[in-house]
């Protein structure tokens, strides 16, 4: 084994930190975000360490590396794989892991663009997971924080105590704007009365009531998101993945706006949707004969319609916010 230092901070990166609660949906969103299913996910608490992932462009895999607590290099494995990101996490000496790789985006994610990955600070079985959550928001130079709610559990204790202890440890820190994804939006069931729309409204109440003023709110479909990258991609999906997808494929062409409409973004964020899936649309009509094109087509329209590329619009928004006059 052998110390090590803790990654460069470069100012050409821009670091964004994601926190939740536990089962929210947060490692489906890093996956999504990412591209492929490198983070182990389940119905359970699956996040245990802090997860640095830095889009490198141009890599043809991803190249992981993982410390101990007293921050000695553990293990490093070129084109890792998602079980040995899982094994790393479920041992108990590794403290955090870093991936490097290049990310699946299109467009292209922003450039510089590294994601932080954060245990769910309310598994009542291990308090280290609170610790390191925390110690993230002190320590990681994040430019914009990405916390994910979970639509069907909405208001919980731990959210709201989990989001009062985030708004005044982040307070010291200056500007460091928020964005609340509203993932799992689903499960929500028109026909039960369980409006998209009203529930972002609730959502930013909720956020309001909180301290969180005029909160940027993104309704998403991680999950379904990523099963459309994967597919890009030509991996394999699951009957389960498979058969969620193609239910998200036969809705979309009544669904595709809702998702867009509903986010409380910034306007230019919805303007840069917009013109992205008006181009995609016509490529379509264009491309009807080739089934392959269309196809492909398709599923880029569901990343984008998913809310997925409204979260990756609001980073690039945030990056040139950011950017040195």
């Amino acid at each position: 084994m052998e110390s090590a230092r803790q990654p460069s901070t470069s100012r050409d990166t821009f670091d964004v930190l994601i926190m939740a609660t536990m089962s929210a949906g947060k490692s489906s969103l890093v996956n999504a975000l990412i591209g492929q299913e490198l983070l182990h996910i389940a119905n359970e608490a699956t996040t245990a360490c802090h997860t640095r992932i830095e889009h490198r462009r141009g890599a043809k895999y991803f190249t992981g590396t993982c410390y101990s607590h007293s921050n000695l290099l553990l293990d490093r494995q070129r084109n890792i794989s998602a079980e040995r990101v899982r094994d790393w996490n479920a041992h108990r000496q590794v403290r955090r892991i870093t991936l490097t790789g290049r990310f699946r985006s299109h467009p292209g994610p922003t450039s510089g663009l590294v994601l932080h990955d954060t245990p769910g600070p309310n598994n009542s079985q291990n308090d280290r997971h609170a610790q390191l959550a925390f110690e993230a928001i002190q320590n990681v130079p994040f430019k914009t924080l990405l916390y994910v709610l979970n639509a069907s559990q909405l208001g919980t204790h731990d959210d709201r105590n989990l989001l009062e202890r985030l708004r005044n440890k982040s307070a010291t820190r200056g500007n460091n704007p928020f964005g609340f994804v509203l993932n799992k939006v689903d499960l929500l069931d028109p026909e039960k009365g369980e409006d998209l729309a009203e529930y972002v409204a609730k959502t930013q109440s909720y956020l309001a009531s909180i301290g969180f003023d005029n909160p940027v709110v993104i309704p998403c479909m991680a999950s379904t998101a990523l099963y459309a990258k994967k597919a890009l991609a030509h991996e394999p999906l699951s009957r389960a993945q498979r058969m969620k997808l193609q239910q998200a494929l036969d809705d979309l062409p009544i669904s595709k706006d809702a998702l867009l409409e509903s986010a409380k973004v910034p306007l230019q964020v919805k303007k840069r949707v917009f013109q992205s899936l008006k181009r995609l649309e016509k490529a379509h009509e264009t491309g009807r004969a080739n089934h392959q094109l269309t196809k492909e087509n398709e599923l880029r329209q569901l990343v984008l319609c998913s809310g997925l590329g409204t979260i990756e619009a609001f980073i690039k928004h945030q990056r040139k916010l950011s950017a040195p006059a």
